[in-house]
């Protein structure tokens, strides 16, 4: 009884916390922001599901998911694997912008420095990014784990669930801040690494409007 009570009193302050940081960014109202996320309040499984989230990190990427030139940018190849296990160990079949950038906040320095620098709080980021997920299933994120649940256990037991557990699509989202990353590395002449994709996460997410200049400065790029 004392851990269920425990886990309430973690969901609601959780909760608040993000409230609070989406009136901070949005201007909104208590009642306005908190109904955004659209969350029971009384759930302790989803405390459970996004703050102890397990990536099981694939080895290589799905053939055919990507565009061809993908396989030209060795850490592009290792990162969208990280994403790609976002999405399966989420019960997803679609791999959206959402899941991009949850990969990126995980990534460790310089990454999480470069964050640190531009004031970025990583980790509201991520529990925002989470809620946003299960909104988009169609429900909350406790309804969506009932839905997908079978879909996540066996990706995170599979030994390869990059052939037990293929994903569907690609969202036009996620391709175009892969385009930009690609961009951004064709500008420096090199393969994208985890500087060319910090401007598209940047660009897309807008949770600090550094320049380019600035961003360029912060990654060694200049």
């Amino acid at each position: 009884m004392f851990g269920e009570m425990e886990g309430m009193m973690t969901s609601r302050n959780t909760l608040k916390r993000q409230i609070r940081s989406r009136m901070n960014k949005t201007g909104e109202s208590y009642s306005a922001a908190r109904q955004h996320f659209q969350v029971a309040e009384d759930s302790s499984m989803i405390t459970q599901e996004y703050e102890n989230p397990t990536t099981v990190v694939a080895q290589h990427l799905q053939p055919n998911l990507w565009p061809e030139w993908v396989v030209e940018h060795p850490w592009l190849q290792s990162f969208l694997a990280q994403a790609e296990a976002e999405v399966r160990n989420r019960g997803d079949l679609t791999c959206d912008q959402f899941h991009l950038v949850l990969a990126y906040l995980r990534l460790p320095p310089p990454v999480s420095d470069w964050f640190t620098q531009l004031r970025v709080n990583t980790e509201h980021w991520k529990e925002d990014i989470l809620v946003i997920l299960g909104i988009n299933s169609g429900g909350s994120l406790f309804h969506k784990f009932l839905a997908y649940g079978s879909r996540m256990n066996k990706a995170r037991k599979s030994e390869d669930p990059v052939t037990e557990l293929p994903l569907e699509a690609i969202s036009q989202e996620a391709m175009g801040m892969l385009d930009l990353a690609k961009s951004e590395a064709d500008l420096d002449g090199t393969s994208v690494d985890e500087r060319h994709f910090l401007v598209s996460v940047i660009n897309w997410c807008q949770y600090s409007t550094p320049t380019l200049e600035e961003l360029r400065r912060l990654t060694g790029r200049q």
